[in-house]
């Protein structure tokens, strides 16, 4: 596949392929940023700076796993902890002096609900020479605390200010980060457009807390102090793969509600398959953070040849083509089919006999599911069609057919 039909238009910037760096860790300096660009990432967005440095507790970062595998990570990492005119002066002019001409580079602030802060700021990274601006207006702890981040993004009022303050900033596409800790994203959606957004990015981390060392009953992870045997631990962000569901259910709702309005995608993004899945419910870029940081910036390599694999293979010509796919598909519980049935039907040949589907169809099923030569079999006239079985089958032996 040539390199051009991964190339994609988004806010008036014309971008090498989907894939970015989104505002974090990966993206934290210049030396970072121009490592992911030489490597082939599309854009990176950067660590978000404000009006003052940040100073981070010790140890920021939490782990949750299934088993030994890694599923999701919690952070209480703020913003960027280098001065506003070390970014102004030093590394964005650096990084579009030595980037690759086509790497875009978005600059992401964040300032108090009071306007001037955001017209000021967006001013001044436009000088800088910045791409576009990302407002974060989104992240869920420390942030809060101090009446910026989530606290601006959960009020539809102070999203459509600020936005309107940064637009007056400057003429750059402007991007809106908004939050998942809401109930409904669209009126916050809704708000940014009428302030000014040429495109949103969706969704920030998820406030959590993300387990508690039963041990010593002390939630992780551990912020030490001065007395090591004491650490503290407060609520963060989760992200990583654990948190694509979320990403998906808000970045489809809002291109539903605008579909004229780009979407920059993030979420639990760890390879090709899952950037499909963003593309197909309405995103056009996609900003990736977790799997960044746990398998470092070379995963572009496998996005890319994996993407543009599948587009052969399925015929798309672009990746716009694939953008909002699957948004046709998605309708109400009460539109949803009832009739006519489906049950499961096992495949002998993928069946290896381990009995999951038996126990779970036991206990949370309707009984449906019994052994029989090594081999699960479903008594169709009793099974429900509800899908336990597909659920804990490791193996893929279950499909749905409809009952004769």
């Amino acid at each position: 596949m040539t390199l051009d039909k991964l190339e994609v238009e988004f806010a008036g910037l014309r971008f090498r392929n989907p894939f970015m760096l989104s505002s974090a860790p990966p993206a934290m300096d210049a030396r970072h940023i121009l490592r992911a660009a030489r490597l082939g990432w599309g854009g990176a967005v950067i660590k978000t700076v404000t009006e003052e440095p940040t100073v981070d507790p010790r140890v920021r970062l939490g782990a949750l796993r299934q088993g030994k595998n890694l599923i999701g990570m919690n952070n209480i990492e703020l913003l960027s902890r280098e001065p506003l005119k070390t970014w102004t002066d030093d590394w964005i002019p650096t990084i579009k002096r030595e980037a690759p001409e086509d790497f875009i580079l978005v600059a992401s602030i964040m300032s108090s609900p009071e306007p001037e802060g955001w017209e000021a700021l967006a001013s001044t990274m436009t000088a800088a020479g910045a791409d576009a601006i990302e407002l974060n207006v989104s992240c869920p702890h420390g942030s809060p605390e101090k009446h910026m981040g989530a606290f601006i993004g959960q009020n539809p009022d102070l999203v459509k200010d600020v936005t309107r303050a940064a637009r007056k900033g400057t003429d750059l596409p402007l991007l809106v980060k908004l939050t998942p800790n809401v109930t409904d994203m669209v009126p916050i959606a809704e708000a940014a457009i009428e302030g000014g957004a040429d495109g949103l990015s969706a969704i920030n981390t998820v406030e959590s807390l993300i387990g508690i060392d039963v041990e010593t009953a002390t939630p992780h992870p551990f912020a030490y102090g001065d007395a090591p045997s004491e650490p503290m631990s407060t609520y963060g962000g989760f992200c990583g793969p654990s948190v694509r569901p979320i990403g998906l259910r808000f970045v489809s709702q809002i291109a539903r509600a605008f579909p004229g309005t780009p979407i920059s995608g993030i979420g639990g993004i760890e390879d090709w398959h899952s950037a499909v899945e963003y593309l197909m419910v309405g995103a056009s870029t996609l900003q990736i953070c977790t799997a960044a940081m746990w398998m470092g910036y070379g995963i572009i390599k496998e996005m890319l040849e994996g993407i543009g694999q599948f587009m052969e293979r399925k015929g798309y010509d672009s990746i716009q083509s694939m953008v909002g796919k699957a948004l046709p598909k998605i309708t109400s519980w009460t539109a949803l089919p009832k009739l006519p049935p489906l049950v499961a039907k096992v495949s002998e040949e993928r069946c290896t006999g381990c009995k999951k589907c038996v126990i779970a169809c036991a206990d949370g099923g309707y009984v449906a599911i019994q052994m029989s030569g090594g081999v699960a079999v479903v008594k169709q006239d009793i099974c429900d069609g509800c899908g336990l079985c597909a659920v804990v089958c490791p193996d893929s032996a279950i499909e749905f057919v409809h009952l004769q």
